[in-house]
Protein backbone atom coordinates (compact mmCIF):
# COMPACT_ATOMS: atom_id res chain seq x y z
CA UNK A 1 0.00 0.00 0.00
CA UNK A 2 1.46 3.40 -1.25
CA UNK A 3 1.54 6.52 1.53
CA UNK A 4 -1.00 8.07 -0.85
CA UNK A 5 -3.31 4.96 -1.19
CA UNK A 6 -3.53 5.40 2.54
CA UNK A 7 -4.59 8.85 2.82
CA UNK A 8 -7.38 8.41 0.29
CA UNK A 9 -8.75 5.91 2.34
CA UNK A 10 -8.31 7.90 5.30
CA UNK A 11 -9.92 10.49 3.42
CA UNK A 12 -12.84 8.64 2.34
CA UNK A 13 -13.78 7.27 5.42
CA UNK A 14 -13.92 11.05 7.35
CA UNK A 15 -15.71 13.37 3.96
CA UNK A 16 -19.18 14.25 4.86
CA UNK A 17 -20.64 15.75 1.59
CA UNK A 18 -22.15 18.47 2.71
CA UNK A 19 -26.02 17.25 2.39
CA UNK A 20 -25.70 14.31 1.16
CA UNK A 21 -25.01 10.90 2.67
CA UNK A 22 -21.66 9.05 3.69
CA UNK A 23 -19.63 8.25 6.58
CA UNK A 24 -18.07 10.86 8.77
CA UNK A 25 -15.43 9.32 11.03
CA UNK A 26 -13.55 11.64 12.87
CA UNK A 27 -9.84 11.19 11.87
CA UNK A 28 -8.17 9.96 15.35
CA UNK A 29 -10.67 6.91 14.82
CA UNK A 30 -10.08 6.36 11.26
CA UNK A 31 -6.74 6.05 11.68
CA UNK A 32 -7.42 3.49 14.34
CA UNK A 33 -8.96 1.31 12.47
CA UNK A 34 -6.91 -2.25 11.33
CA UNK A 35 -6.27 -2.39 7.76
CA UNK A 36 -8.89 -5.30 7.31
CA UNK A 37 -11.62 -2.70 8.60
CA UNK A 38 -10.75 0.06 6.97
CA UNK A 39 -10.93 -1.59 2.99
CA UNK A 40 -13.57 -3.11 3.94
CA UNK A 41 -15.53 -0.16 4.87
CA UNK A 42 -14.01 1.70 2.22
CA UNK A 43 -15.24 -1.21 -0.04
CA UNK A 44 -18.73 -0.65 1.53
CA UNK A 45 -18.83 2.90 0.97
CA UNK A 46 -18.14 1.97 -3.22
CA UNK A 47 -21.06 -0.09 -2.93
CA UNK A 48 -23.29 2.51 -1.33
CA UNK A 49 -22.68 5.15 -3.33
CA UNK A 50 -23.34 2.91 -6.84
CA UNK A 51 -26.52 2.01 -5.23
CA UNK A 52 -27.20 5.21 -4.39
CA UNK A 53 -26.54 6.69 -7.92
CA UNK A 54 -28.52 3.99 -9.49
CA UNK A 55 -31.43 5.30 -7.37
CA UNK A 56 -31.27 8.86 -8.39
CA UNK A 57 -30.48 7.81 -12.18
CA UNK A 58 -33.72 5.38 -11.61
CA UNK A 59 -35.68 8.55 -10.13
CA UNK A 60 -34.87 10.92 -12.47
CA UNK A 61 -36.06 8.66 -15.16
CA UNK A 62 -39.48 8.66 -14.44
CA UNK A 63 -40.12 12.10 -13.97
Amino acid sequence: MTLETWREGLFQLCWHQHGGSGLAAPLGDAMELPTSDRDWLLERIGQQRAHEAKALEKAAKRR
